[in-house]
């Protein structure tokens, strides 16, 4: 089942420009995004300028960032001026921002895609921020006058550039949700299990190794030097928390690992 765009139509840039959601199939897995028109339109050329961020990161920054926003009760009512709200709408705001809240973060993607148009009006993305403009009637019916101001909220981000790519860097969010890709854990376990058959005896060669899986010899001549990941890479693909763009078809494929363990860990960035 393809993902929904959670964020098609919200996002925009510092200039007005709207973020359209896109992908790209890589290896049989498809990979979506979120991409400037201007990288869309200048294809091809030197010229395109603008954000192609991965569609899962920016996703969960926003759905994370506005949750924590409505889940902080005491927050919320300092934060959002109710000096014109009756005692029925400031229950009325804290019902609907707990109800949002939940839906967001432990509701299908229906109900959070649902819950995103219902709330938030425009996301502009910035050099160090994520600017969410949430609407406050969602929160309070019947709003009138001031009340009816949108609420704003400023989430400190930082960008870790990979090309045209960009990966998301959100200050003190140790509970991001893992992303375990379990092609790349298996990738890299196949690697380490069939070195071991090399090293011990267990299989005569290569092509032993790819008889046996009914594989060909090439695919284990690529994973093999996955064996020689450093441990520290290792444990953040187990854990979830590999860079983004570190794919199993980008270790076996695109790019030459260099052997020293703390070389492979700036390349890769992780």
């Amino acid at each position: 089942m393809r993902e929904p765009s959670l964020l098609a139509g919200l996002l925009f840039d510092v200039t007005g420009e709207r973020l359209s959601p896109s992908h790209a199939v890589k290896s049989g897995r498809r990979y979506r995004y979120y991409i400037s028109r201007g990288l869309i339109t200048e294809a091809g050329s030197d010229h395109g300028r603008g954000w192609r961020l991965p569609a899962h990161d920016i996703e969960q920054a926003v759905i994370g960032a506005t949750a924590r926003a409505l889940g902080d009760r005491s927050a919320l009512i300092e934060g959002v001026d109710l000096s014109e709200a009756s005692a029925d709408q400031i229950k009325s705001l804290l019902d609907s921002a707990g109800r949002l809240a939940a839906l967001l973060e432990k509701g299908t993607a229906p109900e959070r895609a649902q819950a995103l148009r219902d709330l938030v009006e425009r996301i502009v993305i910035e050099e160090d921020a994520l600017a969410i403009t949430m609407r406050r009637t969602a929160l309070i019916k019947n709003a009138i006058g001031e009340m009816d101001n949108p609420i704003r909220l400023a989430v400190p981000i930082a960008f870790r550039r990979r090309g045209v790519e960009m990966k998301l860097v959100i200050p003190g969010e140790a509970n991001r949700p893992a992303r375990l890709d379990p092609t790349l854990i298996k990738s890299v376990a196949r690697g380490h299990l069939w070195f071991e058959d090399l090293a011990t005896g267990r299989a005569a060669s290569l092509q032993a190794i790819a008889d046996r899986e009914d594989i060909t010899e090439g695919y284990v001549r690529r994973l093999i030097p996955l064996a020689f990941l450093a441990p520290r890479i290792v444990d953040a693909i187990l854990q979830g928390e590999q860079p983004v763009d570190l794919t199993a078809a980008r270790l076996t494929g695109a790019i030459e690992l260099p052997l020293d363990w703390n070389d492979q860990q700036r390349f890769i960035g992780s």
